[in-house]
């Protein structure tokens, strides 16, 4: 027996696009972060590099919790959206933070400074967001395979926008 539809192709689309502003923001971290740090405000590599990765271990437990949290989430907005707006606009303040190091800091700071804005874009803000956006499909449809299609549509645009960017 064939599974009802929900959606239109359009739909999948809509979805798979939404995607290209979370991956703007990653793909600047990625392409863009190392160079800024290193080459503008003049902190050690390696240094940088171990707080990367300080904020990658705490990412792991975030995703945790943000995940139940949306589970937990009752609102007019529904679970996923009101994590995906919050998330979208720290992002936006956290992400400049990234790229807006005080030079009148001094190292520690400097370092201090990159490692509380890092932490809050990738390991709080963006970990809410694509949690949330990656709960959708499930919320979208109870259809099987248009939940496959709309993870397709979405790797697609990501991929294409860290390619473009990168």
């Amino acid at each position: 027996m064939e599974e009802k539809k929900y959606l239109k192709w359009y739909n999948k689309i809509g979805y798979g696009s939404g995607d290209i502003a979370g991956n703007v923001v990653y793909a600047f971290l990625t392409s863009f972060m190392m160079v800024y740090l290193t080459d503008s405000v003049g902190l050690a590599a390696g240094v940088v590099g171990t707080l990367i990765a300080a904020s990658k271990l705490f990412d792991g437990f975030t995703d945790i919790f943000f995940g139940s949290m949306i589970d937990k989430t009752h609102s007019k907005m529904g679970k996923a959206k009101p994590w995906m707006l919050y998330g979208y606009i720290g992002c936006a303040i956290t992400l400049v933070c990234c790229f807006a190091v005080p030079v009148s800091f001094g190292t520690t700071a400097k370092y201090a400074w990159f490692f509380i804005s890092y932490t809050l874009l990738n390991g709080v803000f963006y970990t809410a967001n694509n949690i949330a956006y990656s709960a959708l499909t499930s919320l979208i449809t109870k259809n099987s395979k248009e939940r496959v299609q709309m993870g397709s549509y979405r790797f697609i645009f990501a991929f294409s926008t860290s390619l473009l960017i990168q």
